[in-house]
């Protein structure tokens, strides 16, 4: 059976939406990035009394003066007994053995996430679920079922990550190449991006927002409220234009 998870932005977002969805995906404050709402494990425990499933995003690259915090935090979301911890760096994937971590795992590596052999690795390595790309087409997201053990994630509605960096790029960028921009948006060949700026780096995400209603036979699909104003609203009545982006699209370059 389809679950529908959303990545939500804020306590009171998850109060609201709790009859509409089955599961929560939460960034967790300082190890999490692409979004500007991220959550603290207080926060994460008040969202727990909601009764649906819960996963944590630590996904982005950790370094070795994280690395302390790091195993503070997975020792903590351990505690809390929650259905998975959504990780980017294989640091997490090494702490969990040596701290003999319970939580489950899901491996998301945003653009390289596309594989059989990737997804099927992990998996071998103890990780049960995995988040897959959102550049790979409906038939790869098949093939990729049918042959593999793992629970599937599928992004179907929200802004696409596009770029990351961990250096602040956007006050430069615009700076050299005397880009229009308004707010929080970039403009580059006749689009806007939307962009995040913070301590972690510089984030894009993409010019469009991702609306696939085609109900797709995956255990997860993935509904991103970053930056979609009443998205509660959306999520119970989604009349908004259908985008798919990337499901029907072959890809037209590839390496020999």
């Amino acid at each position: 059976m389809t679950k529908k998870a959303v990545i939500i932005s804020s306590v009171n977002q998850a109060e609201k939406i709790q009859n509409l969805t089955d599961a929560y995906l939460i960034p967790l404050k300082d190890l999490s990035i692409n979004y500007t709402n991220t959550f603290t494990i207080d926060e994460i425990k008040k969202i727990k009394k909601f009764g649906k499933e819960i996963f944590i995003f630590i996904n982005k690259n950790i370094h070795n003066s994280e690395l302390e915090s790091l195993e503070k935090k997975l020792k903590e979301i351990d505690r809390l007994n929650i259905n998975g911890i959504i990780f980017y760096d294989i640091s997490v994937l090494q702490l969990k053995k040596e701290l003999s971590i319970k939580t489950d795992l899901v491996w998301h590596q945003e653009h390289l996430s596309v594989g059989i052999g990737s997804v099927n690795y992990y998996y071998s390595k103890g990780v049960k679920y995995a988040y897959l790309s959102s550049e790979i087409t409906k038939r790869e997201i098949y093939e990729i079922k049918k042959n593999t053990k793992a629970k599937l994630f599928v992004n179907v509605f929200g802004y696409i990550p596009m770029f990351t960096s961990k250096r602040n790029l956007v006050k430069n960028y615009i700076e050299t190449f005397d880009i229009n921009h308004k707010g929080n948006k970039i403009y580059k060949e006749g689009k806007y991006y939307n962009i995040i700026d913070e301590e972690s780096g510089t984030f894009v995400l993409s010019d469009y927002i991702l609306n696939i209603k085609e109900k797709l036979d995956i255990d997860y699909i993935v509904y991103n409220s970053e930056k979609i104003p009443n998205f509660e609203k959306i999520l119970e009545n989604n009349d908004m234009k259908e985008n798919t982006g990337f499901l029907y699209k072959e890809t037209i370059y590839k390496v020999k």
